[in-house]
């Protein structure tokens, strides 16, 4: 399953959940969250003893885990039950690192400062001379890197993130935006 699958199912999922939230049968509600309930637990049940036979087996089996867990697919079935093999600023660190050369090109660098589930803050620096630099795709890609690899985190902080893509402003001159009474330029 690729990465947009994988996401696009959690969407799904989200959505599902909002909408069983909605019902309006308490009774019936209740019954479908203790029956989801039950089938996580027997899925993240069955996982566990799958990741601890594979460790146990043989001395490949721990990085048999941890190269599964590299896969979008399992990584985030590992993290839905509480069973990934890296720890949180693991994840964040490689989210970053994977961002690093994709930002490089633009000219920007990013530092992580700060991690934790509350919050995740990196710093970002450099000129940012990418031709389709703003500040909304910066931090959606941003986020999407680490929520992807660390669903977990509250909020992401980002410092230094650009107000605007300075490289698409044009000068206009103040003389051009004059206009006499009759609503004529100058």
């Amino acid at each position: 399953m690729s990465g947009s699958v994988v996401q696009q199912e959690q969407r799904r999922i989200e959505e599902l959940i909002a909408a069983l939230e909605a019902v309006k049968d308490p009774e019936a509600r209740e019954c479908a969250k203790q029956l989801v309930q039950g089938v996580l637990e027997l899925h993240g049940a069955g996982l566990a003893r799958l990741l601890t036979i594979l460790v146990d087996a043989s001395a490949s089996g721990q990085a048999t885990v941890e190269t599964l867990a590299q896969d979008e697919s399992v990584s985030a079935l590992l993290l839905l039950h509480g069973l990934h093999p890296l720890e949180l600023a693991e994840r964040v660190r490689q989210a970053i690192e994977k961002m690093r050369a994709s930002l490089g090109v633009q000219g920007i660098g990013i530092e992580l400062l700060i991690v934790g589930e509350e919050v995740v803050r990196v710093k970002l620096s450099g000129n940012g001379q990418g031709k389709n630099l703003s500040a909304t795709r910066l931090r959606r890609e941003i986020e999407d890197a680490i929520f992807t690899l660390a669903p977990e985190v509250a909020a992401i902080e980002i410092e230094n993130l650009p107000d605007a893509n300075v490289h698409a402003m044009k000068f206009v001159p103040a003389s051009t935006l004059r206009t006499n009474r009759k609503g004529v330029g100058p």
